[in-house]
């Protein structure tokens, strides 16, 4: 029930922003200088949050030299595999026309071919020369200072003795409403139908293609480290939703897997807001929803709208609440597995 709500209420700031972008005085908004510097620095603050509450939580810090290489493994293993699953669906359905028969080009109206496209190449920038040097330093530029801030605010929190109780939640909750409802505002300016989206039929292609590729990844290198098919594959189907996948797994097997829930899906929406800027710029944008997993819906969606445009929000909301409502049936499903 509060997983519900909170889509309900992630969904009504998105509306307000909508509606509060459809009044004649803010309709000129989405276009001015003004307000991108805005949304770029309102992101920068949830970024550096979000660095700082791993700072300050103490089931990281506190389990980081036991637990961290584990954790860092299924994390990575989660995105790899989502990456490699989404890639094949991707290509796949981009072949193909929605007859069956092989298309002559991308259908830049689906979820494996939308991108930036109009103003950027799919494949990303070119590598010839000494502008293609200077293009590189302009594609890494993004990653490079979301990795900064989160850096600096993961410092901040684990160093500053400021503020000892405070872990950053509640602001991060606040930067999140408030990034929604500028999302929205922009959104009512786009000119995109929202039926044209809501029946597209690639709409849930994204979740089901991450959820299988986390767990075939989560599944690989937990049976590399030993560890029980059940288990392993309950680590991976948090996607990204560290808080339940950890209590849920510290109810069922003890404080240590609970842990590396904890810290695997922490890690891996980290690892997340590094990688969409890059992934955005790739043959296939979209492949950006994927990493994020169920944060889709909320923490990396500013992100994922920011560098993949408009159109991914509605992909990017359906593929995180697809997700996330799978959270608490897959996880001990999973983990009852083999015992």
């Amino acid at each position: 029930m509060s997983q519900l709500v909170s889509m309900l209420t992630l969904i009504s700031a998105l509306a307000a922003g909508f509606l509060l972008g459809r009044i004649p005085a803010a309709r000129r908004l989405p276009g001015s200088r003004a307000f991108a510097l805005a949304r770029n620095w309102t992101l920068i603050v949830l970024v550096f949050t979000m660095g700082f509450r791993i700072g300050r939580t103490r089931e990281v810090i506190g389990n980081l030299p036991t637990l961290g290489l584990t954790s860092l493994a299924f994390a990575a293993a989660t995105i790899a595999g989502t990456l490699a699953v989404l890639t094949l669906l991707f290509a796949a359905r981009r072949s193909e026309g929605a007859d069956g028969s092989r298309a002559n080009g991308a259908d830049r109206n689906s979820a494996y071919g939308a991108g930036r496209s109009t103003t950027r190449s799919a494949g990303g920038p070119p590598a010839h020369g000494d502008g293609g040097r200077l293009s590189w330093l302009l594609f890494l530029k993004d990653p490079l200072l979301l990795l900064a801030v989160l850096a600096a605010g993961f410092l901040a929190g684990f160093l500053l003795p400021f503020f000892p109780n405070a872990n950053g939640a509640l602001v991060i909750t606040a930067i999140l409403y408030v990034l929604l409802v500028v999302i929205g505002v922009g959104l009512s300016g786009s000119g995109i139908k929202a039926r044209e989206i809501v029946t597209h039929p690639d709409l849930f292609l994204m979740p089901l293609g991450t959820m299988v590729g986390s767990v075939l990844g989560g599944l690989t290198v937990g049976l590399l480290l030993g560890m029980r098919a059940g288990t392993a594959m309950a680590l991976a189907s948090g996607f990204g939703w560290y808080s339940l996948s950890g209590v849920i797994l510290t109810r069922l097997d003890g404080p240590g897997i609970g842990a590396v829930a904890f810290l695997s899906n922490m890690l891996r929406e980290s690892m997340a807001l590094v990688l969409i800027p890059l992934l955005a710029r790739t043959r296939f944008p979209y492949l950006a929803i994927g990493t994020g997993g169920a944060t889709s819906m909320d923490v990396t969606l500013p992100l994922i709208e920011k560098n993949c445009g408009p159109r991914s929000v509605a992909f990017a909301m359906a593929s995180g609440g697809v997700l996330s409502l799978c959270v608490p049936v897959l996880v001990p499903l999973f983990y009852h597995i083999g015992r």
